[in-house]
């Protein structure tokens, strides 16, 4: 520990010095960028919006020149969150509401002096935000003061959404809304509809929503919101409970909101043919249909269900390199299992993750499952938030016919707290082949700081009873500038969680972190420097010997455009009562361990044409040497086309041998409209000697229903084709 801190004092004494503050930055806090934050508790009344009534058509086109627009009184008052936090916006911005019948319209005007360096760099679907001029808004529907409908647009009309829930965003979310744009001498225009049937609201006569609005100036660095500036920084618009509100709403109401999307595939599968002289591909078609639904049970309520569920036009996943005797973790995307993925999360996810809808569909090794169908209820009843999920697969070769099972919810307390429950179960076709999860975790917020998260889980599993239980406890403290957290979690020897995950079982860990990000008020470079330690200490559960403990030290600097530089050394220490396969015919021994490694990263900018990251890691490992990069280059020639580029290279030398492995992926993206999307991702892993293919055309031909052409080739080294896939997914969107 005693090196990492010399380290650390050498890299403050060295960086202070660079950052002057001038008289002229001086003058630009005094001129209304005051640095006392408000009392939360003693925040004045919040703003509010009027909608406005209307009985005439909206003609969704960019344009805000129907007669009703000026009729709304316009929502102004922007104020800059950074980088001088309190001062007005350096430009105007308009917001006006109507409505009718089935709609809520919303007009949004951007001024801008300068029109010709808007920087738009992204028409995708769920676009870059850091990388464009943007304007976000978000509603609380509901008035639950936790959750809330988040929609986002660019000057060129590209799209994001997202459901917010107890302070994260889950951009999985795709509702049915639409936005026009348009670009004038005074600046940029939106009109956007969102129907009401996308939204969640009660029965009562009268409605007031929460609600919160904010922009991004890419070229000046800046975000403003249209709630209070001087909150703390750390209260973005995840912060449902100090929202706005929107009045004026009457008489309203969602209909029956039962959305049916029934879908057909078609599919041609050649694989080669190992076992033949000739290698000749096996051909396999396939034709299929299936269909989602979703209901609304109550206002707050939602049904979803699926038959025949397909996921032929998800995107391949991304290879990863493991350099340790742990497990990998791969992302979840199909969209059934990602949409309102918030509700069953339990936990802080750093090591177990109870539930994990990758376990349900695709086998360990990532091969698709059939699944038969199933059905998903989640959303609120009162004070609780409720999830339940039933899934079932077919019998896929020597896998049997499996039954899912999962169930989440959640009492909330006071403004950001909760108490809550989980259960998971797996019962296949075979007798006496099943598993289930069960227990309960609790999270208190105090003073707006002090943080207390826990749960307790056990699992029954055939032939593995008794030490089947995982506990956690983490406790922090987070100022705007300064975190302070630690933490304690046992799993058991037989904790078994099929359905979730676990990287790293059968011990305890003990951690501790400490990070104190100073912000520079008086800059509009310099957002603020990283300092930060941290610890990590595991123990066996079966010997209760130490068997990790990483020491670590940050030092960086974070940049107002959203560039940063941090270097890092960790201390480690492991012990290895298995020997350990690194690579193919390299073994890590038995025996007690020490290394110390360092690490340097930089990013640059996003948003301009040509961005990236870069990190190097390097140092003793093991009983020997190690040096890894990774790196990342974004191109946008224009705000059609995305190419991003990524290189990982991993170089080990120890005793008993060395190796060197390459990862290499490019990943295209075209944009023929904010509607049609062309996707290439390609990869190379040097470990497997295979070159992947990943070819999509998605063109959504109404909101929520779409066309995809998708292409899948694996070729080896030498270019010759061993797998190759075309399939072709329509979807329709039938809104009752």
């Amino acid at each position: 520990m005693t090196r990492i801190l010399q380290i650390l004092a050498l890299c403050l004494a060295t960086a202070l010095p660079g950052f002057p503050q001038d008289a002229a930055d001086v003058a630009r806090v005094q001129d209304g960028a005051p640095g006392v934050e408000m009392d939360v508790e003693t925040a004045p009344p919040r703003k509010t919006a009027t909608a406005v009534r209307i009985t005439g058509d909206i003609v969704i086109d960019g344009r805000l020149d129907e007669p009703a627009w000026a009729s709304a009184f316009p929502a102004t008052d922007f104020a800059q969150r950074s980088p001088f936090r309190g001062r007005p916006a350096s430009e105007p911005t308009e917001v006006r509401f109507l409505y009718d019948e089935d709609n809520l319209y919303i007009g949004v005007i951007c001024f801008d002096s300068e029109p010709a360096r808007i920087v738009v760099n992204d028409l995708d679907y769920d676009f870059n935000f850091r990388g464009s001029d943007n304007f976000e808004i978000a509603i609380d529907s509901l008035g639950s003061l936790r959750s809330a409908f988040y929609f986002r647009f660019n000057p060129a009309g590209a799209k994001s959404d997202a459901q917010i829930s107890d302070q994260s965003y889950n951009y999985d979310w795709d509702g049915v809304w639409d936005v026009r744009t348009s670009i004038n001498d005074d600046g940029w225009v939106a009109e956007v509809v969102i129907p009401f049937k996308t939204l969640r609201f009660s029965r009562a006569s009268t409605q007031v929503w929460g609600i919160n609005m904010g922009q991004k100036r890419i070229r000046l660095n800046e975000d403003t919101f249209w709630f209070d500036p001087l909150l703390p920084i750390r209260y973005s618009l995840l912060r449902t409970s100090l929202f706005g509100t929107l009045e004026g709403l009457d008489n309203m109401s969602q209909g029956h909101n039962l959305k049916v999307t029934p879908f057909v595939t078609a599919g041609v599968t050649q694989v080669r043919s190992t076992a033949e002289p000739s290698g000749r591909f096996a051909t396999t078609q396939d034709y299929d249909g299936g269909l989602d639904l979703k209901y609304s049970l109550t206002p707050s309520l939602t049904l979803d269900a699926t038959y025949r569920t397909d996921f032929a036009h998800v995107e391949v996943d991304q290879q990863q390199v493991n350099l340790t005797r742990f497990g990998l973790f791969f992302p979840e995307k199909r969209d059934f299992f990602l949409e309102n993925a918030g509700t069953f999360s339990f936990g802080a996810g750093n090591n177990l993750v109870p539930f994990f809808s990758r376990r349900i569909g695709l086998s360990r090794d990532g091969a698709p499952i059939p699944i038969v169908g199933g059905t998903r209820v989640t959303g609120q009843v009162g004070r609780y938030d409720v999830g339940v999920l039933a899934m079932r697969t077919e019998r896929e070769g020597s896998i049997p016919s499996n039954d899912y099972l999962v169930g989440r919810v959640k009492r909330n307390l006071l403004r950001s707290s909760w108490v809550g429950a989980l259960v998971t179960s797996r019962d296949s076709s075979v007798r006496g082949d099943y598993n289930r999860v069960y227990g309960a975790d609790a999270y208190f917020q105090f003073y707006e700081r002090l943080s207390f998260d826990s749960h307790i889980l056990k699992s029954e599993t055939p032939g593995r009873s008794g030490n089947a239980l995982a506990k956690q406890l983490e406790v922090a403290w987070r100022e705007e500038e300064l975190v302070v957290a630690a933490g304690y979690n046992e799993i058991q020897r037989h904790f078994n969680p099929e359905l979730g995950f676990v990287r790293r079982g059968n011990n305890t860990r003990y951690n501790g972190a400490f990070s104190w990000n100073p912000r520079i008020e008086r800059s509009g470079v310099y957002r603020n420097l990283v300092f930060g330690t941290s610890v990590e200490y595991y123990e066996s559960e079966e010997t209760k010997q130490i068997e990790t403990r990483a020491q670590r030290a940050d030092v960086g600097i974070a940049f107002e455009n959203n560039g940063s530089i941090r270097f890092a050394v960790t201390d480690t220490f492991d012990r290895l009562v298995d020997p350990f396969r690194i690579r193919r015919g390299i073994v890590i021994g038995r025996g007690d361990y020490r290394y110390l490694g360092y690490s340097a990263r930089a990013s640059s900018a996003p948003g301009r044409r040509i961005s990236g990251n870069a990190n190097v890691d390097w140092g003793e490992f093991w009983d020997g040497h190690r040096m890894s990069f990774r790196g990342g280059l974004n191109l946008q020639p224009n705000l059609h086309l995305s190419i991003d580029l990524s290189y990982r290279r991993d170089h080990v030398d120890l005793p008993a041998g060395r190796f060197t492995s390459d990862l290499v992926g490019a990943r295209l993206t075209y944009a023929f409209t904010p509607r049609a999307f062309l996707n290439g991702f390609f990869q190379y892993n040097s470990s497997t000697r295979q070159v992947s293919s990943n070819i999509r055309l998605n063109i959504i031909h109404r909101p929520l229903s779409d066309i995809f052409v998708v292409y899948n080739d694996v070729r080896d080294a030498s270019g010759r084709s061993l797998q190759r896939a075309f399939v072709l997914k329509v979807t329709n969107l039938f809104d009752f």
